[in-house]
């Protein structure tokens, strides 16, 4: 887009006149389709599209019905992109429109503005305007743009790539998401994965061609809208192959609770019982840990948690409270269930912690020492 272009825009702009209230700016050069009262439904249905926008992309009803998952990226995107501090400030400019098939065409839209006299632009979208009886729908370009793209599906995962997928990791994410989604009671989702090799390129293809949020961050967004009964996800193709099994945990949980509400100790005692930690698996960090605390039955395993002990794995101190935790975790697990588990992870303070302790376990700051050494001779003799 050329900047000239935009100044005019800015200058001289003609309004659209509907029933409802016109947010949709023409660019005064612009080819709309021949047919007048073909292009009249065209431009009104496009500023009603606009102005639902704004509101629940749920129950925006100018949307493309087959491809509403794909579209809710670009909704996502766009709802509240008019406002800056609260105030009404960027207006969208129909720059371009081409026909692509009969009765559907490629739409070009930018969100723009001034800021003492300069232009600023906020977004430049893509949308497919789809003709449906006496009306048009709009979509994202996703579905059009990966039209030729191959797909797997991998339980209720569907991954979509453009020449390979790392079939073995893509199950292996599937199967651990699904064990950590029973233990919080999330119940699986048909899910959309668009995998891409250039994160420079991704967001373009599902419509959102530029926004100035996104300035100079190129690499490594994650684009995502969960819906009540299915989610979709367009990331690059390195985040499913190089997955941190422990980091799984940490994302799951916060799909139903706050990270910062529960107990950290909990939190990573699960995610490195589950999922191990940077890179090595949990029958590798407790070797670990093994190797470099003292261990025997007069360890004040006590004190070692006061004073935030810790081992270490190349580049990464590890707290010792994490493995204590996470064998506390494992006996809870094995003699109550999961819902024990959670009990204890929802203990955040201090005192409410030992209190659940006791209550689940019997462990107490008195016979602690004794309980955990039991503990870990449990685990080194399962080792062996």
């Amino acid at each position: 887009m050329k900047t000239t272009g935009i100044i005019v825009i800015l200058l001289i702009s003609v309004s659209i006149s509907s029933a409802q209230t016109s947010i949709l700016n023409l660019y005064p050069e612009i080819k709309l389709p021949k047919d007048s009262l073909e292009s009249q439904k065209l431009v009104s249905s496009l500023n009603k599209f606009l102005i639902a926008a704004q509101a629940d992309a749920k129950i925006n009803e100018w949307v493309y019905e087959p491809e509403f998952l794909q579209t809710t990226l670009l909704l996502d995107e766009i709802e509240g992109i008019h406002k800056k501090e609260d105030s009404i400030f960027y207006k969208p400019y129909l720059l371009d429109i081409n026909a692509i098939e009969k009765e559907q065409y490629i739409i070009q839209i930018a969100y723009l503005g001034t800021i003492d006299e300069t232009p600023s632009i906020r977004a430049s979208i893509e949308l497919i305007a789809h003709k449906i009886e006496n009306k048009y729908l709009f979509s994202s370009p996703l579905v059009r743009n990966t039209k030729h793209w191959k797909s797997t599906s991998v339980e209720n995962y569907t991954f979509y790539y453009r020449d390979t997928i790392d079939l073995k990791k893509a199950k292996e994410y599937q199967r651990l998401t699904a064990f950590h989604d029973k233990k919080l009671n999330i119940d699986p989702k048909n899910t959309s994965v668009y995998l891409f090799e250039d994160d420079l390129i991704s967001q373009k293809y599902f419509g959102l061609n530029y926004k100035l949020d996104y300035n100079g961050r190129g690499a490594s967004i994650v684009w995502s809208v969960l819906l009540e009964n299915q989610d979709i996800y367009v990331i690059n193709n390195s985040i499913l192959i190089e997955f941190d099994p422990h980091d799984l945990w940490h994302n799951r949980l916060s799909k139903v609770i706050s990270r910062r509400k529960v107990n950290h100790a909990v939190d990573e005692g699960i995610a490195t019982l589950h999922g191990g930690s940077w890179g090595f698996s949990w029958q590798e960090m407790f070797t670990e840990f093994q190797n470099q605390i003292q261990i025997d039955k007069h360890t004040d395993w006590l004190k070692l948690r006061e004073q935030k002990s810790y081992f270490e794995t190349p580049g990464h101190k590890n707290p010792t409270e994490f493995m204590i935790t996470a064998l506390f975790v494992k006996k809870i697990e094995n003699e109550k269930g999961f819902s024990a588990v959670w009990e204890l992870l929802n203990a955040k303070e201090e005192d409410a912690y030992f209190k659940t302790l006791e209550k689940l376990t019997g462990i107490t700051k008195n016979n602690y020492n004794k309980e955990v050494w039991k503990l870990v001779k449990q685990e080194i003799t399962n080792k062996i």
